[in-house]
């Protein structure tokens, strides 16, 4: 039973240092004219840096796996693109959300302009004023119209 326990902390130690040595650091000069080694890439995104990957990092030297260093003008397209996901993403939910608020409507309008009989909060059907039902009906037009095409 021990040496499960110790092989299960041993995995478990491997499966939470797999992603911080798979972690990418970043070479670039400060203002300064220093190099930094960072995990994040330069706030100013006009300081060209390079990207170096952890895992040729450890090759032997003289070996023909040196570390592959890549350079990059910046994050931007990524963020970019991301972000034009994003807003696709919402706009595609908010089509869908306007499409159900113009069914509601005329649904709506057709209970208002057929029906003299509602079914009120409590789930109880009433009869309504004709001013009321009126004003329901208006409601009704003005959301088709907001919602509609």
């Amino acid at each position: 039973m021990k040496t499960i326990n110790q092989l299960f902390a041993l995995l478990l130690l491997l499966a939470l240092a797999t992603p911080m040595a798979l972690a990418a650091t970043y070479k670039y000069q400060d203002e300064s004219g220093n190099t930094v080694y960072s995990q994040n890439p330069p706030e100013n995104l006009d300081i060209p840096y390079e990207v170096m990957s952890n895992i040729s990092s450890h090759a032997r030297p003289g070996s023909d796996s040196a570390p592959a260093a890549s350079s990059r003008p910046s994050p931007r397209p990524q963020q970019d693109e991301e972000e034009n996901d994003t807003v696709a993403r919402e706009q595609q939910q908010a089509e869908q959300m306007r499409k159900e608020n113009c069914k509601a409507a005329k649904k709506n309008l057709e209970i208002y302009t057929v029906y003299r009989r509602i079914r009120n909060e409590e789930g109880e059907v009433v009869r309504i004023s004709d001013d009321e039902r009126q004003q329901k009906v208006d409601e009704a037009k003005q959301a088709i119209q907001d919602f509609c095409d």
